[in-house]
């Protein structure tokens, strides 16, 4: 079986394509008999989409309900014309809430996780041919050797490199935080160890599966990850308002997004995907109303070859909160 590595950035190309995408909308075909294995409410967590009441409100709400008919859950999208933007928000009533995979990965240690076997899968058909979403497990990130040295080359330091790349992190630029803000790590390598040991691999081994679709046309994949639109807040919690300030200065403003990793398994290929970039989507979790307000959902071309260099992807925000600044309460990384 080939494996691909797929790092996946939705930004200004698509945008530039919206009119024309838009005069030809694309048919999609949706996931059907629909499965996820392990146990009900402690391996998997199911979401339904639940209307507010308020006909003039703008967001309705997700609600935990394990007994939720997983084709009703699952339905829907967030595109216009056929295209995901992030920029825009999801249609009202779509998507229909979200399942999350291996929904006790925050209860595990390093080493546990690292003993961990155990995958979450949801399981159908796309077209005419199976499905296979997971979460990952620890020989996902680190390899069979379980090598979880900032060195290794595997899945791990891959992500976290291009991570770090893409948003110009050296470690000249970590030290001169760290002597305004002490608890960012001051080199790359502290960085990574502090991500690992605090349980960052743990947290994006989780996925939200919101939707799976597949373009009738091009015969591309697209998946819906559920989680937060802007997570600055709740990620940084633990800050005083002056280091929330300094921080901004390295965020520039900008909202902290970043979703989980889902491990794909397609027409005889496994894949890694992710994004960083999310739509409104129109939905908040009635329980702790903080959840599920962001929705990412990157084109996942089938057939992609593996690339030697990894496209630099991610969010500074995330990687330095799971470096010693993360939110403890579960509820509040979705």
């Amino acid at each position: 079986m080939k494996t691909n590595i797929k790092k996946l950035l939705v930004g200004a190309s698509v945008a530039s394509c919206v009119s024309a995408i838009a005069t030809n909308p694309a048919s999609a075909a949706s996931l059907t008999n629909p499965k996820v294995t392990g146990v009900k409410g402690v391996d998997y967590l199911i979401y339904e989409y639940v209307p507010n009441p308020d006909m003039t409100a703008t967001t309705d709400f997700t609600k935990l309900n394990n007994d939720a008919d997983l084709e009703t859950v699952l339905q829907g999208n967030c595109s216009v014309g056929g295209a995901f933007i992030p920029s825009n928000s999801c249609k009202k009533g779509e998507p229909g809430g979200n399942v999350e995979l291996f929904a006790n990965s925050e209860q595990l240690s390093l080493d546990k996780f690292l003993n961990y076997t155990t995958v979450t899968s949801l399981t159908g058909d796309i077209g005419d041919k199976s499905i296979t979403l997971s979460s990952l497990t620890a020989t996902d990130w680190f390899g069979e050797d379980l090598n979880t040295s900032y060195t290794a080359k595997n899945l791990a330091t891959e992500w976290f490199e291009a991570a770090l790349g893409f948003y110009g992190i050296d470690d000249q630029l970590l030290g001169f935080a760290n002597m305004r803000i002490p608890k960012i790590p001051n080199s790359k390598e502290n960085l990574f160890n502090a991500f690992r040991d605090k349980g960052g691999f743990q947290r994006f081994s989780d996925p939200n599966i919101a939707y799976i679709d597949m373009n009738d046309t091009t015969g591309s994949l697209e998946v819906g990850l559920a989680g937060h639109f802007n997570a600055v807040d709740l990620i940084f919690d633990g800050l005083t308002d002056q280091q929330k300030n300094l921080l901004s200065v390295f965020l520039q403003g900008k909202p902290v997004q970043a979703a989980e990793l889902v491990k794909i398994d397609y027409d005889g290929e496994t894949s890694y995907h992710y994004s960083f970039s999310a739509a409104k989507s129109g939905l908040i979790e009635q329980g702790d109303m903080i959840s599920h307000t962001g929705l990412y959902d990157p084109e996942l071309p089938t057939n992609v070859a593996v690339k030697e260099s990894p496209e630099p992807s991610f969010v500074l925000g995330s990687l330095l909160a799971a470096g010693g600044m993360f939110a403890a309460k579960r509820k509040q990384k979705k």
